[in-house]
């Protein structure tokens, strides 16, 4: 039922530009954290965050819950690299908008974080 109305909820996103948060979420630094924590590998974290879309598009009152109060710090540092995104529209002008958007990420193996960061070192390598 909670994957169903993940599935309807980011269905529903698409009207703000998933791709922004998408990307912000991918480059975080979320399963570093997980691993400083010791994290079991291969479970579930999910934080829920909740913001507002202001009428020109800034996010503001950014709100981040779950059991670690550094995944909350890292979540609202996602949320911060936003820069803007598309408010709604309605009645022939832009509202704000309150967003709940929950991060859920697995927490990565011992041999995925190794083969991540070797080919983060590589790509650091090249680029210099």
């Amino acid at each position: 039922m909670y994957r169903i109305f993940l599935f309807v909820f980011f269905i529903s996103l698409s009207s703000f530009s998933q791709n922004i948060v998408r990307e912000a979420i991918k480059n975080s630094n979320l399963q570093e954290i997980a691993f400083q924590l010791g994290l079991e590998p291969g479970s579930e974290q999910i934080i829920e965050t909740t913001f507002t879309i202001e009428k020109d598009g800034m996010l503001s009152n950014m709100k981040a819950f779950s059991e670690y109060p550094e995944l909350n710090e890292e979540a609202l540092k996602i949320l911060m690299k936003i820069e803007k995104l598309v408010p709604r529209a309605a009645y022939g002008g832009f509202v704000s908008q309150q967003i709940t958007l929950p991060i859920v990420f697995t927490v990565e193996s011992k041999q995925s974080r190794m083969y991540r960061l070797r080919k983060e070192a590589r790509r650091t390598k090249s680029e210099n």
